[in-house]
């Protein structure tokens, strides 16, 4: 074997290293190569899994986003909602407390009124009385005669009547 190998110009040394070579690789293939594959593999499945857990996730954060923008236009319009109601109740308020007061101020009027009625009333009425009686004293004083008290009330009775029909 020897005369091939010099006959082509190879020496026992790089036949020896081919030899080598070929059971490294049978070796590689055999023991290595199936751990590499299998640690491959799984490296594939561990990003695989990673990214179908990062997609899920970022699907739940979006879900979660909408549900919160959802929930923050829910909360917007039930303020919204709120301070229609409370302005609506405040322009009722207002509206009752001025009819209120309208209502006592035309009460206080009424009642003014009446009382004013009531003291022209008596006015006129004790004006009466003294004209009446002191018609009835100047008449005496003309007349020289004395009047009776029964004939004074009478008097007085029928200048009133007569006075209470005439215009005031």
């Amino acid at each position: 074997m020897e005369s091939i190998f010099d006959s082509l110009g190879l020496n026992a040394t790089i036949f020896a290293q081919v030899i080598n070579f070929t059971l490294l690789l049978v070796f590689l293939r055999i023991v290595v190569y199936p751990h590499i594959v299998r640690i491959m593999e799984e490296r594939q499945n561990y990003i695989e899994n990673s990214v179908t857990a990062a997609e899920e996730e970022r699907k739940q954060a979006e879900e979660l986003r909408r549900q919160y923008l959802a929930d923050m236009q829910k909360a917007k319009e039930e303020a919204r909602d709120i301070i229609q109601k409370a302005t609506k109740a405040g322009e009722e308020q207002a509206r009752e407390i001025i009819e209120a007061a309208k209502a006592e101020s035309n009460r206080i009027k009424e009642t003014a009124l009446e009382d004013i009625n009531r003291e022209k009333e008596k006015a006129v009425a004790e004006l009466r009385e003294q004209v009446a009686t002191l018609s009835i004293l100047v008449a005496g004083k003309v007349v020289n005669e004395k009047i009776t008290a029964d004939i004074q009330r009478g008097m007085i009775d029928e200048f009133i009547k007569e006075a209470g029909d005439l215009p005031c």
